[in-house]
């Protein structure tokens, strides 16, 4: 899909560069997604310009682009063979072999890699593997699916992303047990927000696996998932009975449910606790939980640091490569932007 670029040229001047906010929007701003026209306008203004200026080297990064040697461009080949082909499953033996042999190369940094290898081993009858990877993603909380976001990502990233909904249709349309499969899309309707990918994956046509919710056996395959499903499809009345008992614990439902759900009329000291809780074993994500202005004053009331008052520990805890989008996302959305911030996001990008 191609989606024009918001930066407006008519307004644009080389003044705006000298702007943080303007700045930071330039970094990080998709490049496929960032017209000629800008790119040109921009380079006019980089004569007057220091070479540690953050969009400086972001322009420089962007015309360049080492060309892959024989081998990998050898696999980027293989790789877009396989992900554009048109048959279920791979019956040549010779290409099996390869296949299995890309497999082993593919890292696991990311979960766009995982799918990719979850998709291979579906082209070569291994569905049982197959399975397991996609199983092993939607385990996970949505906390840590949010981490490793990097601003370089490796070729099968890359041409997975740009063969994505290839993926996912061959995904959808496989003769094998869906169910899985169903349970991913669930898994990125309830806890992404690139619209693109939610209508992508809600065209895919899979309702008729819907009701499958409601079985243990669902249940056994991704247990928090799976609640969270159920319980977004209840009543809120019938939704805050079930999460009044022990069915889900409170560690469960402070990753998988309250930031995601209205929670106000739940509010209560037992939440309070398990912020506090939080915010010793993990204070990035009780900022995120916090973001209930009931429960934040329940919890200030009860004598807790909100940490999302805590402007240092989010400007400190940039330190932590994993999580670096997610605290920049709090940052900016608390407006604490300045050089340094901007400056911090050019050493991300540029893995200074």
């Amino acid at each position: 899909m191609k989606v024009s670029s918001s930066f407006d040229i008519e307004t644009f001047t080389c003044a705006k560069l000298d702007s943080h906010i303007f700045q930071l929007a330039v970094l990080l701003y998709p490049p496929e997604l960032v017209n000629e026209k800008f790119l040109i306008s921009v380079r006019d203004c980089m004569v007057k310009l220091s070479n540690n200026h953050p969009v400086k080297k972001w322009l420089k990064m962007q015309s360049q682009s080492a060309k892959p040697d024989v081998t990998e461009q050898a696999k980027i080949d293989f790789l877009s063979e396989m992900l554009n082909t048109q048959f279920n499953l791979l019956t040549d033996q010779k290409i099996k072999t390869k296949v299995i042999g890309l497999i082993a190369d593919i890292p696991e940094n990311s979960n766009i890699e995982k799918l990719l290898k979850s998709y291979l081993y579906l082209m070569i009858g291994n569905i049982t593997r197959s399975d397991n990877i996609l199983k092993s993603i939607i385990a996970e909380t949505p906390r840590t699916f949010y981490q490793g976001h990097t601003a370089n990502p490796s070729m099968y990233q890359r041409m997975t992303l740009i063969h994505l909904e290839k993926v996912l249709r061959k995904f959808a349309r496989h003769p094998a047990d869906r169910l899985t499969f169903y349970l991913f899309t669930v898994y990125i309707k309830k806890y992404l927000n690139q619209t693109e990918l939610v209508d992508l994956v809600e065209d895919l046509g899979l309702e008729d696996l819907q009701d499958k919710i409601r079985l243990n056996y669902t249940e056994r395959i991704a247990f928090e998932l799976t609640g969270f499903a159920r319980l977004s499809r209840m009543s809120e009345k019938r939704r805050f009975k079930i999460l009044r008992t022990d069915k889900y614990s409170a560690e469960m439902q402070s990753y998988w449910v309250w930031p995601y759900l209205d929670m106000s009329p739940l509010i209560s000291d037992l939440m309070a606790t398990q912020v506090q809780k939080l915010d010793s074993t993990d204070p990035l994500w009780a900022v995120y939980v916090l973001d209930n202005e009931k429960l934040s004053d329940l919890y200030f009331k009860k004598g807790g640091t909100p940490v999302s008052r805590k402007r240092a520990f989010l400007r400190n805890h940039l330190t932590v490569p994993s999580d670096y989008m997610l605290t920049l996302y709090k940052l900016i959305e608390i407006g604490d932007i300045d050089n340094d911030l901007v400056m911090s996001v050019s050493r991300f990008i540029h893995h200074e």
